[in-house]
């Protein structure tokens, strides 16, 4: 097997607990010290995560690792947009850029499984195999697939490598040179389908995304997922984007009738379901974002 050069990269915003552990298992990856750079993007945190930081890779260097790189922020520039922030600090060697959230525990040799995979022909991504990080054995995010004609996602959870539309970003492997290509990540989006939209830019342009089920990414999630209305709002919102831009005519109109006619009426049954009983204000929410959507009402507008 090949070990091209890669850069891990982490955003962080106050995540000094769950950033430590995950940097501890990065220490423990199968993979030569000497064909990866670590770069720790801080979101102006205040509870001591530079601290950390800085601790862990003195004792990190100790070890052997050189290339280790902590870029300190004045503000909060997000989840993904430092992605595209970051691309002037990475080593020319780069070939992959291993994406990271604070929150995750890669398995010792998932490195190396994603590795092999994106070294298919045109891959662009490839995604690990998310659990929940108190029940690994349950499946967070699998193989993802859109459908054109409704807009709707679904998943799958194979046992081997499989070509499909979406992989998560809370642990993937991207393509440098297709990543630049394509001009990085949307900031349109602002949270909620960003990497639905970027694997269907790359599927667009002839490139291909893989889910590696053999690399295996404990997340640090909910079991019944993270419900707020400022989520529900760029749930629904962005969706409607996403359809927008990355769908082709004549499916773009079809999903986009599909989600105002029966869309909507399933985000109202769910917000029914959710909370018992008609919760107005999180109606409100979800009109407020089916409207926004329609009106290409892109970024923080929450």
């Amino acid at each position: 097997m090949k070990f091209p050069y890669i850069t891990i990269f982490i955003p962080t915003y106050n995540d000094q607990h769950d950033l430590s552990a995950c940097l501890a298992s990065i220490r423990l990856l199968n993979y030569p010290k000497d064909k990866i750079e670590i770069i720790i993007w801080d979101n102006a945190s205040q509870d001591g995560t530079i601290r950390m930081v800085l601790d862990q890779f003195s004792e990190m260097e100790k070890d052997g690792w050189v290339q280790l790189k902590l870029i300190e922020r004045s503000k909060n520039d997000g989840a993904y947009i430092p992605y595209n922030l970051a691309l002037k600090y990475l080593s020319p060697q780069s070939h992959y850029i291993l994406g990271l959230d604070a929150d995750v525990e890669l398995s010792e040799k998932g490195l190396a499984y994603l590795i092999n995979a994106a070294q298919e022909d045109q891959v662009a991504a490839v995604g690990a195999r998310s659990v929940y990080y108190d029940k690994p054995s349950l499946l967070s995010h699998g193989a993802g697939f859109v459908n054109h004609w409704t807009g709707f996602y679904s998943e799958k959870n194979p046992g081997t490598r499989i070509e499909c539309d979406y992989v998560i970003g809370c642990c993937w492997l991207l393509n440098r040179n297709i990543f630049e290509s394509l001009g990085g990540f949307d900031p349109d989006y602002y949270i909620n389908h960003w990497e639905v939209d970027y694997c269907l830019r790359a599927k667009n342009k002839g490139c291909r995304i893989l889910y590696e089920p053999e690399a295996v990414a404990r997340h640090k999630i909910p079991l019944k997922g993270t419900s707020n209305p400022e989520r529900i709002y760029y749930l629904y919102r962005n969706k409607i984007i996403l359809i927008k831009k990355t769908f082709r005519s004549p499916e773009k109109w079809l999903a986009l009738t599909f989600n105002l006619l029966f869309g909507a009426p399933k985000a109202i049954h769910g917000s029914f379901m959710r909370n018992k009983g008609y919760d107005y204000r999180e109606l409100k929410v979800i009109k407020r974002a089916f409207y926004d959507g329609w009106l290409n009402r892109t970024g923080k507008s929450f």
